[in-house]
């Protein structure tokens, strides 16, 4: 059989790099869709960009610049769009893949830091799936392919525990550098562990309408926010309520973090949990 093509043409970009919706900046992978639509991850701008067939302005769909931000990446690489439209995501310097879902983003595989442990993946940079939903990744500063198992989550609700855990953020609450030069949010947090590995979700309920939520692994650092996160959404949609799933390690030690975008908010939060154990919360002092 022999191929002809047609004379090239650009599809995305526009040979200089940079962060307006038409510009890429160090583009490292591409997924083409069934409507050809065109997915790119660009390492520069941190960021995934959709460009729709035929259009040269891109939408940011994943990154801290898109509608609504669940996840932050760092030099994402591979990219996989699923038959339900779910993305997949190599998060390359933050040596994990992310996949999104109807709750939006969450981490899969990589979620406790870079290494060398069978969990862990050091600078990975591209990923696939075979027929029956296993990961193959190439793991590039451990000098291996690995393969994580799909696993997939039951649809029988009668198999889920709830937990509920009620508190308050009150003008006593202790506050955290937001914006790094004032403590102007306050919020509480919340040391949580479970006894059996799976996903769980965290439903908020919330008076508070600029809430946000963290899970950090281990601890959490007010002065170093960013540290140890696992994953965080927010009530972006001003609803008082929002969900956040995730896969939580047994015996693993998690921070739950509760605190608003606006400043010196206060009121009632409620957080029902499903999943496969009872989550132990027991909340942690102040911090400063």
């Amino acid at each position: 059989m022999i191929f002809f093509f047609t004379l090239n043409r650009v599809a995305a970009g526009t040979g200089i790099g940079g962060s307006d919706s038409n510009q890429l900046d160090g583009p490292l992978g591409i997924f083409v869709d069934v409507n050809l639509d065109l997915y790119v991850t660009e390492c520069g701008n941190d960021r995934v960009q959709l460009f729709q067939s035929d259009e040269s302005n891109g939408t940011t769909v994943v990154g801290s610049t898109s509608l609504n931000p669940t996840i932050e990446l760092n030099c994402p690489s591979g990219i996989i769009l699923d038959a339900e439209k779910y993305l997949f995501i190599v998060d390359r310097f933050n040596h994990r893949i992310v996949g999104s879902d109807l709750s939006g983003f969450r981490c899969l595989v990589g979620c406790y830091g870079d290494g060398s442990q069978s969990n862990q993946l050091n600078n990975p940079f591209s990923f696939s799936f075979d027929h029956s939903g296993n990961m193959f990744v190439t793991d590039r500063e451990n000098s291996r392919i690995q393969k994580f198992r799909y696993i997939e989550e039951s649809c029988d609700n009668s198999l889920l525990i709830e937990s509920m855990y009620t508190s308050s953020l009150t003008p006593n609450s202790s506050n955290y550098f937001q914006d790094c030069s004032e403590l102007d949010s306050y919020y509480e947090v919340i040391q949580m562990n479970v006894t059996v590995t799976g996903y769980y979700t965290f439903l908020i309920n919330s008076e508070m309408n600029t809430m946000y939520a963290y899970i950090y692994t281990n601890e959490f650092n007010p002065f170093d926010v960013s540290k140890n996160v696992l994953i965080h959404s927010g009530d972006s949609g001003n609803h008082g309520q929002f969900k956040v799933t995730t896969v939580l390690q047994a015996n693993m030690i998690y921070a739950f973090v509760m605190t608003t975008s606006a400043l010196n908010v206060t009121g009632n939060v409620s957080i029902q949990v499903s999943g496969r154990s009872y989550v132990d919360f027991n909340r942690i002092g102040k911090y400063l």
